[in-house]
């Protein structure tokens, strides 16, 4: 029987859940997000995923759950909104004059969603030459139901990049190829990326695959 540890690498597969409206948020299986209504192709990526126990890769209680689970273990986790996407901050919540969202060519309603530096705002309501935006994360408040599998403990340096890669800078296999020879990790990326994620990735990299000497093509 092997039990779940810190810093080990494990493959999960999982569907989540708003606890109160059973609502579901989040999940790993394709064929179950066709039959639920959550499937967009071309918009996401279905599959088991590859997270580092104890790395803040799943929210915080998941993460605590998973230390001494047993690989091949099915179970269900009710989260507390502490321990999933926090609390509602009503410091958060802004009202912005209509005009200024207008100005940036934003024309506000209910539910739409507005990008400022370094956050994301859902529009409450729109009112008398007001709008009101909610900075908190959607689920804030909310507490939350994790039903989990634990698939393997991931062994194969590459499998374990690719997991750091999605974990960490959001990008699939299709975006960037791994190659490893000798202990030398050479990244490919399709794309350019900012140097500030690389240096990120290969701080991350230095702590929990030490062996690896990491470079970018």
């Amino acid at each position: 029987m092997t039990f779940v540890k810190e810093k080990d690498f494990v493959e999960i597969s999982f569907v989540a859940r708003i606890k109160e409206s059973k609502q579901i948020f989040d999940l790993t299986d394709e064929e179950q997000a066709k039959k639920e209504g959550l499937y967009e192709k071309g918009h996401a990526h279905f599959g088991p995923k590859i997270i580092c126990i104890g790395q803040g890769q799943v929210i915080l209680g998941l993460d605590k759950t998973l230390v001494g689970k047993t690989v091949g273990e099915s179970f269900s986790v009710d989260i507390k909104p502490e321990e999933a996407f926090g609390k509602k901050d009503l410091k958060l919540v802004k009202v912005i004059p209509t005009s200024v969202l207008l100005k940036q060519d934003i024309r506000p309603y209910p539910g739409l969603q507005i990008e400022a530096p370094g956050m994301t705002g859902t529009i409450r309501t729109v009112s008398s030459g007001r709008t009101t935006v909610d900075f908190n994360h959607p689920l804030a408040g909310k507490e939350v139901l994790y039903e989990v599998k634990i698939l393997r403990i991931v062994h194969d340096d590459k499998e374990k990049i690719e997991g750091l890669l999605l974990s960490l800078l959001h990008l699939h296999k299709e975006e960037c190829a791994v190659t490893i020879e000798d202990k030398n990790a050479t990244l490919t990326f399709k794309n350019k990326i900012q140097e500030e994620a690389k240096e990120f990735l290969k701080s991350k990299m230095k702590e929990l695959l030490p062996s690896l000497q990491l470079s970018f093509a």
